[in-house]
């Protein structure tokens, strides 16, 4: 199949170009412009919702509040114990300017009977003394582009408004303006302003790197263009999931990272196996097979497409089965009842066959059009600084060198070197002792920004304002759950439960919140809270929900969901590895290395966050989302090297070697490929988390932590030293297994 393929682009290559030219055409205008139906930063969304059917998600649902929205305007920097005479004639002013605007429906301010007295009304005061609330409710049967420009007006007439408090006040007030959308369009603002930071910061280093591994710009440049190519049609993948579910706007950065990643792993494979085979085949011919003195009349034509089928029937399988694995990794997180994490699995494994495509396909055919440009050194090789470089990590005909003397050195201690890289491994993951999970929406605030500082103003100062820690929805009128407030009202550090509130005509349900003074509003106090009010649910007959419930509820999805998960990820992963190797021994020591790997990766994560190390802001706890996928993802690109390492090894063992020279030599065509790919991958990462969003940070680094720990202490100590304990025990399979793989089995 793949040789075939290998054919099919090597003389067709300007078909293969121009189709993908016009599927990431159309995939790119639907994401940023959607044919009318507005591009995917205009669809992206941020639902409080995270398992739907969930007590916290139906809380949600029935407490939304109806009829038109509200939009509040905070005032700060103001002193009201000697402005307030000063404020009321202010406001009776301006006030029409705010409740005049074309579909406000009421204004209310604190001032709207002089004297703010009411306790309502005094609710809208700082308890600072220092400003003040106004709120804007617009009409009910606002929708669409009609409520986006009814806000657009309000925007207009509150800066209005701050221009006039500034005149009369002093240039220090400050007014901001708070509504639900506002906090959607700042958080997917500062998303994309991270996407492009992180890219920026990327893309160039990767391609740096890549001249350096491939000692010239235009091969380095293939694995870039296919990258690029994976992400364009994985947004326009992504603008149309939009129209069948919603998609958290950080989904775009994640499945960013994951393209980009494994565009440049599997571009750089397949050039570098194109490099090696073109150095075969004009060696075969006489030539020197560094490419050097090739005659210009040198018909390359014949030799290229020789290669490059060559390339696609090898390093094509490799990549592809590679892919497969990732993808049924991802597969893992569809078993996840949270609607978040199947669209996260779903861009995921979108984005994972479009960067094994393109470098199976595109790549190769951009080759062949290039033909005599690859053949050739480039210039760079001839750069004493570089050159030994490049001979190190760059391509290399020979089946001896750095690493194939590595490998030898772990052949003569392979016990001390398994045993220590499982004591680091053990190490690194002891910070997972102090592992908290979190998922607080407020955690997505773009620090700085004008809705962030509104929203933080409310919660320091406006405490009937201020977001419950916890909402009850009981099937029962406010008049019958006295007894249930007074419980939750004995909780400790409650400092008041709202009055409850009937949600319906009937007054069959009643909902209340409470409010209670802790820092961390998801963290184990609040959250032990729930757990207890839950225990009570069977006599009191009501539903939980608030922040901490919601994250408890997530969490609690994916722990029920993970024994489905994992069970999906090892069967496939053995299935895969076996039909690729036809031993058993090495995907039992893949799953259970990979598994080590990862822990230790996020154990160091843990802790360079829990305690802000490297420039990393410290946190409470991270984020939910963020383990789940790091251990997908993570768990992924583990194999991913994991493949490319015992593709190679295997390879040498069919020719007949032993099995510690079919590791060296393996390490030697494969060990350069990983260190030059891992090397890239963490620039990549890393420049994610130049961004401002916590939770992307939180990604980069997780996910540079487990390539740089699997490329180095796993890929380069550890296998080898494990593969050369078991000797031929590694490709040890029972009979009826055996007779299985000669069936099926993935022919090299």
């Amino acid at each position: 199949m793949f040789a075939k393929l290998g054919r099919s682009v090597a003389h067709h290559p300007w078909r293969v170009v121009v189709s993908w030219l016009i599927i990431v055409g159309l995939a790119v205008a639907g994401a940023f412009w959607g044919y009318g139906e507005g591009g995917l930063f205009d669809r992206m969304s941020n639902s409080p919702s995270l398992v739907r059917g969930s007590d916290s998600d139906d809380v949600n649902e029935m407490t939304a509040k109806g009829g038109g929205e509200t939009m509040t305007v905070v005032v700060e920097g103001l002193d009201l114990d000697k402005d307030i005479p000063k404020l009321i004639p202010f406001m009776a002013d301006r006030r029409g300017d705010l409740a005049g605007v074309d579909g406000v429906r009421t204004e209310a301010d604190p001032f709207l009977a002089g004297v703010p007295t009411l306790p309502q009304l005094q609710a809208l005061l700082s308890d600072d003394s220092d400003g003040f609330l106004v709120a804007l409710t617009l009409d009910d049967d606002l929708v669409g582009q009609e409520l986006k420009d009814a806000q657009g007006r309000v925007t207009d007439a509150v800066n209005d408004f701050k221009d006039g408090l500034r005149e009369d006040f002093g240039d220090e007030t400050e007014v901001h303006l708070l509504y639900t959308e506002a906090f959607t369009d700042a958080i997917i603002g500062q998303l994309a302003d991270d996407l492009v930071r992180g890219e920026a910061v990327g893309l160039p280093i990767a391609l740096l790197l890549l001249v350096i591994v491939f000692g010239g710009l235009i091969a380095a440049g293939l694995p870039i263009i296919g990258a690029l190519v994976s992400i364009g049609i994985g947004m326009g993948a992504l603008w149309a999931i939009t129209f069948t579910a919603d998609v958290e706007s950080f989904i775009l950065n994640v499945v960013s990272i994951v393209g980009l990643a494994l565009s440049i792993d599997y571009g750089l494979l397949v050039v570098s196996r194109y490099r090696e085979e073109l150095a075969r085949a004009l060696a075969s011919k006489g030539y020197p097979s560094d490419g050097s003195r090739v005659p210009r009349k040198f018909a390359s034509r014949e030799i290229v497409r020789e290669a490059v089928v060559a390339t696609v029937k090898t390093a094509g399988r490799t990549v592809f089965f590679s892919a497969l694995t990732i993808a049924m990794s991802m597969v893992g997180l569809v078993a996840m009842e949270a609607d978040l994490l199947k669209i996260i699995a779903a861009g995921g494994i979108v984005v994972t066959l479009l960067a094994v495509l393109t470098a199976i396909t595109l790549v190769p055919a951009l080759i062949v059009i290039l033909n005599r440009r690859l053949v050739k050194p480039s210039v760079i090789t001839r750069i004493p600084g570089l050159r030994s470089i490049v001979k190190t990590v760059g391509d290399s005909a020979s089946d001896r060198g750095f690493f194939s003397r590595l490998a030898h050195g772990v052949h003569k201690i392979p016990w001390l070197i398994m045993i220590g890289v499982f004591a680091i491994l053990g190490v690194l993951a002891v910070p997972l002792y102090e592992l908290q999970a979190r998922t607080a929406f407020m955690d997505y605030l773009p620090d700085g920004h004008d809705v962030t500082l509104a929203y933080d103003a409310i919660q320091a100062n406006y405490p009937a304002l201020q977001a419950a820690s916890i909402v009850v929805v009981a099937d029962a009128a406010p008049i019958e759950v006295g007894d249930l407030v007074k419980y939750l009202s004995d909780f400790d550090d409650v400092d008041f439960v709202s009055q409850p509130t009937s949600l319906d005509s009937d007054r069959s349900k009643t909902t209340f919140s409470v409010h209670i003074k802790v820092e961390n509003q998801v963290g184990a106090q609040i959250t032990q809270d729930v757990k207890d009010l839950r225990a009570h649910e069977e006599k009191y007959d009501f539903q939980v929900g608030g922040p901490a419930a919601l994250q408890l509820d997530f969490v609690d999805s994916v722990v029920a969901g993970a024994p489905i998960a994992l069970t999906v990820i090892i069967s496939a992963v053995f299935l895969l590895l076996f039909l690729m190797t036809g031993s058993i021994a090495i995907p039992i020591k893949a799953l259970i290395i990979n598994s080590l790997s990862l822990l230790a990766s996020l154990g160091a994560t843990t802790f360079i966050f829990m305690n802000g190390y490297l420039g990393m802001p410290k946190v409470l706890g991270m984020e939910t989302f963020v383990l789940a996928v790091t251990a997908c993802f993570g768990f992924g690109l583990a194999m991913d090297y994991e493949v490319f390492l015992v593709a190679r090894i295997k390879e040498y063992w069919d020719k007949g070697e032993s099995n510690d020279e079919a590791v060296e030599h393996g390490l030697q065509r494969s060990g350069r490929i990983i260190t030059s790919a891992a090397a890239i991958i963490v620039a990549v990462f890393i420049g994610f988390t130049t961004g401002d969003m916590v939770a992307i940070k939180e990604i980069g680094v997780a996910m540079a932590a487990t390539v740089l720990i699997d490329a180095t202490l796993v890929r380069m100590l550890l296998v080898p030293a494990t593969m050369t304990i078991l000797g031929r025990w590694n490709w040890w399979a029972p009979p009826p297994l055996r007779r299985l793989y000669e069936k099926f089995h993935i022919v090299h």
